[in-house]
């Protein structure tokens, strides 16, 4: 169609030539007007994927339609409205040049009512309603209203009492830490890196465990003892055994068939690491007697097991960091690696550790069945840690590390229950 034909169709009240000559100034803005004409009043509803700004769009309007001259419009009626929304967010209604004032409504109440408001106030330029003077100066001595410590309180940032609190300790510790670490990354060694990330992810995972496990004997003072004793007496102890007969052979058999590898998994590097770990809280808790509730003893075996992991994750760390610089792993496995070993794998580690701290509390209680009972916790932990080194390359390797979670769980909350049996049973078997 012609562009004098359009006009012409649009000046006799077609709609559709109307909201055509619109539509070519209003979509490139994101904007579409729908057009009906009746009884003298045209109807636009114009809609968008934003919120339209009201005065802006009448302004426009009323210059593009008193443009056309149309002969058979009397007023004119817009709506706008966002496509996401079912009504219209506002209306505003105006009379052509020839016709008296125009006049609005608004939303009122429900953003969907709309109700008379005064006269609107047109300007020729922008889409942007200026502030007045007297808004100006409310805002201003609003603004100054304000107190500095209310809206910065740097009295209570520099108390030592905000300081006392565990939990902003806590958001500290976690969000500063390993900036503090990036700091003198470049001055520090791979090895050095690599026990700061494993002493961070530790940390983190220690305060989970504690809040999980709530043990009723705890003291910063075992918690250290339990981590430091692993770490260095524990871990080298666990080298010499492991070049030591039968535990060699074990060692070796992992290299075999599959049930070769469960053999030398389970009975091999299942039960020296459980052992390992295990010891400090033997040691130190249950042959001086100072150890008969079994949570506080699964919680110290939590920390024993990740006082192991500290120190694995960091040797294996740089292993992968020599495999990767030697190509012999992609840098995606090596992130995934290394995130295993610093987030996965303590957990695995203390939640292995924290069953036979568990077993441990319940031989505590009921000594004439202790052997009985270490054995029990122990085979668990080693079956469990030995199905995860043969299985960890398929879906099986997170399935087992799931259920070792939820077993853990499931033991602390039958602690009561069981603590009440083993009393009985030391009891009946006196």
């Amino acid at each position: 169609m012609l562009q004098p034909d359009l006009l012409t169709l649009a000046r006799q009240g077609d709609p559709g030539a109307i909201a055509l000559l619109l539509n070519r100034k209003l979509q490139p803005r994101g904007v579409t007007a729908k057009v009906v004409l009746k009884d003298n009043c045209l109807k636009i509803l114009l809609t968008s994927a934003r919120p339209l700004e009201q005065q802006a769009f009448i302004r426009f309007l009323q210059h593009q339609i008193s443009g056309l001259g149309l002969r058979s419009v009397e007023f004119v009626k817009v709506y706008g409205q966002q496509y996401t929304e079912a009504l219209p967010s506002w209306s505003q209604e105006f009379t052509l040049p020839s016709a008296a004032a125009p006049h609005s409504t608004l939303p009122s109440g429900s953003p969907h009512s709309f109700n008379p408001s005064s006269k609107a106030i047109i300007k020729t330029a922008g889409a942007i309603v200026k502030y007045n003077k007297a808004n100006e100066q409310g805002f201003w001595e609003a603004l100054r209203s304000f107190r500095l410590h209310a809206i910065l309180p740097y009295q209570d940032v520099f108390s030592l009492e905000l300081y006392r609190n565990n939990t902003v300790r806590l958001l500290l510790f976690l969000g500063v830490f390993p900036l503090l670490i990036n700091l003198f990354s470049e001055q520090a060694t791979l090895a050095q890196i690599a026990w700061l990330l494993g002493i961070y992810y530790a940390c983190i995972w220690g305060v989970v465990l504690y809040n999980l496990i709530r043990p009723p004997q705890f003291s910063w003072g075992n918690t250290l003892k339990c981590l430091l004793f692993t770490t260095f007496i524990g871990i080298p102890m666990l080298l010499f055994l492991q070049r030591v007969p039968p535990f060699s052979n074990l060692y070796q058999a992992v290299g075999g068939g599959l049930v070769a590898r469960i053999v030398g998994f389970t009975l091999g590097v299942g039960v020296l690491e459980e052992v390992c770990k295990a010891l400090p809280v033997y040691l130190l808790f249950l042959r001086p007697r100072k150890l008969i509730d079994p949570q506080t003893s699964a919680f110290y075996g939590a920390m024993s097991g990740l006082g192991f992991a500290i120190a694995e994750g960091a040797a294996y760390s740089l292993r992968y960091a020599f495999g990767l610089s030697r190509g012999e792993i992609g840098l995606g496995s090596y992130v995934a690696a290394n995130t295993i070993r610093f987030v996965s794998l303590p957990l695995f580690h203390a939640i292995l550790a924290g069953i036979v701290g568990y077993f441990i509390g319940l031989g505590a209680i009921n000594p004439s069945r202790q052997s009985a009972i270490l054995f029990i916790g122990l085979t668990i932990a080693a079956v469990l840690h030995g199905l995860y080194n043969t299985l960890s390359a398929g879906i099986l390797g997170p399935f087992i590390i799931g259920f070792s979670i939820v077993l853990f769980v499931s033991y602390l909350r039958r602690s009561q229950e069981m603590k009440q049996e083993m009393e009985r049973a030391e009891r009946e078997g006196k």
